[in-house]
């Protein structure tokens, strides 16, 4: 019965043309039309894209001799040595060389990052007993008495003594005002809230700061991680074809 139906000749329906009085606006747009702009609007988008993913993927020490600015013909600008002006006579590693340094970097940076995760713990478990803790008792706790590793940071300081100073002086300006309205405290009870509320803040802006590393040490690894992948000998990530389509090889089934 389908079929019988799907025989007769049906209508075409087609979209009608612009009016007669808008034909002074042009052409009206069929949907086809938008189909074909829109397809290369998004293509042009997804080049765009690709191209700005190759910027910052692209190896700082690649060079090329067309890369000097110059005019004239190659040989101007070359020294009897054979040197060109600019060079400054650095040695190129070899593929092999490069991969390694970067197999050791990525070593580095795993490490780092795992003594931030240490922290991150050691300061989430500190912060927990400190809340947890009740308030007619002192918390003596000792901000260097948990366990984690006694490093000295060389090159990057991610913590900002001053804005932790503001917090605590907020901490201590927000307890006098509660102090002040509640005046059945007794004065241990309020040294005692006292040290519990600054505590408290030291081991926030403390937890805040080794989040923060923590992130940027896990994105490190991940971006070092990605140019490894793309440097080794058969390339398993990080592969894009001519029209900007991304590839991965996948391991065979064992």
């Amino acid at each position: 019965m389908s079929s019988m139906r799907n025989a007769v000749q049906r209508r075409n329906h087609r979209e009608r043309g612009q009016p007669e009085e808008r034909k002074k606006l042009g052409l009206l747009e069929k949907h086809k039309d938008y189909s074909l702009r829109a397809a290369d609007h998004n293509l042009k988008k997804r080049k765009l894209k690709n191209l700005k993913q190759k910027v910052l993927e692209k190896n700082p020490d690649e060079f090329y001799f067309g890369m000097l600015s110059r005019q004239g013909p190659s040989t101007m600008g070359k020294n009897r040595t054979g040197t060109i002006n600019g060079d400054r006579g650095n040695s190129v590693l070899s593929l092999e060389a490069v991969r390694l340094l970067k197999t050791q970097d990525v070593g580095y940076v795993r490490t780092v990052r795992n003594t931030a995760r240490k922290d991150v713990q050691g300061l989430e478990q500190q912060l927990a007993l400190i809340k947890s803790s009740p308030s007619n008792h002192p918390t003596n706790i000792d901000e260097d008495d948990w366990d984690r590793p006694k490093t000295k940071v060389k090159k990057i300081v991610f913590a900002d003594a001053e804005e932790m100073e503001s917090k605590v002086q907020e901490a201590e300006g927000e307890l006098d005002d509660l102090e002040q309205d509640n005046t059945n405290i007794t004065i241990e009870e309020k040294a005692i809230r006292k040290t519990q509320r600054l505590a408290r803040v030291k081991v926030e802006h403390k937890l805040q700061v080794a989040r923060e590393r923590l992130k940027v040490l896990t994105e490190t690894e991940q971006a070092l991680e990605l140019q490894r992948a793309g440097m080794a000998k058969t390339a398993t990530v990080g592969g894009v074809t001519k029209k900007g389509v991304k590839f991965k090889v996948k391991d065979r089934k064992r």
